[in-house]
């Protein structure tokens, strides 16, 4: 799979016309990534699962994947065994760059993906079947502050590289209504899938405040679907102030071995 690791191509899979989500929208985006979905089930050379894994902050200590995030972590890394113990090909993808929290004006030392990737590295799972950094660089450089950044490299990564015969993403309750609007915004055919260990008691997810709620559950469905709009002036306060959108430079020694720094990364 190390092909999977650069070369990559020219985005060009956003569906043009109209931000606003009306039924001739709807129709042409689920059309597209219907078809995409058959032409990848149909291709013989198409053999790889693409676990995509929404990422969540704070980190604990600036550093360590919260309860939350563990828990999508450990569904992924669930299914990558699931399909792997068949013989069929899987990859994770874990997204989401260097935090920085407003409420309690702490600022993550590790980015998203470097902290889930190493996460599933110490639990067993080989460094040379992730993404993160490297797709991050090549799709959407400025980083990633939301669901819909996430969808965004997710589908250029799919799109981009014909191996990969389907995608599921992992999230909380609350993501999967929207994410799949952006998955039909993006271009990416997407099962969305939440983790029994997140199903029915919700105490201690993430909460949305009421502007999150009116952005994040209304606009997405009707005039913002590729989160371009309220969304990106919404998350702007979680770059970090110094502008490092990435693990901090005392740190990088610890995540030497996930891939997008080690580019010979055992499989």
């Amino acid at each position: 799979m190390k092909h999977l690791r650069g070369g990559f191509e020219s985005r060009e899979f956003k569906q043009p016309g109209s931000r606003v989500v009306t039924p001739a929208w709807l129709r042409a985006h689920e059309a597209a990534a219907e078809s995409l979905r058959a032409s990848r089930e149909n291709d013989p050379n198409a053999t790889t699962s693409l676990l995509i894994v929404a990422s969540q902050h704070p980190l604990i200590d600036g550093k360590l994947p919260n309860g939350e995030y563990q828990r999508r972590l450990e569904a992924a890394q669930t299914r990558f065994d699931e399909i792997t113990g068949r013989g069929a090909k899987a990859e994770i993808l874990l997204l989401g760059s260097r935090h920085h929290d407003a409420d309690s004006g702490a600022t993550d030392r590790v980015a998203l993906y470097d902290a889930g990737g190493k996460w599933l590295v110490d639990h067993g799972i080989s460094p040379g079947v992730l993404h993160g950094k490297d797709w991050i660089d090549a799709y959407r450089p400025e980083g990633v502050y939301s669901g819909a950044a996430e969808i965004d490299v997710a589908a250029a990564g799919f799109i981009n590289h014909p191996s990969f015969r389907d995608a599921e993403y992992f999230c909380s309750p609350r993501q999967v209504s929207r994410a799949r609007m952006y998955a039909l915004a993006y271009g990416l055919p997407l099962t969305v899938t939440v983790p029994e260990s997140l199903m029915g008691d919700d105490s201690n997810q993430f909460k949305e405040k009421l502007y999150q709620k009116i952005i994040l559950r209304g606009l997405t469905r009707t005039i913002d679907p590729y989160g371009e709009g309220a969304l990106v002036r919404l998350t702007k306060d979680r770059i970090p102030q110094d502008g490092n959108i990435g693990t901090t430079d005392a740190l990088l020694d610890e995540y030497a071995a996930l891939p997008w720094y080690s580019p010979d990364a055992e499989q």
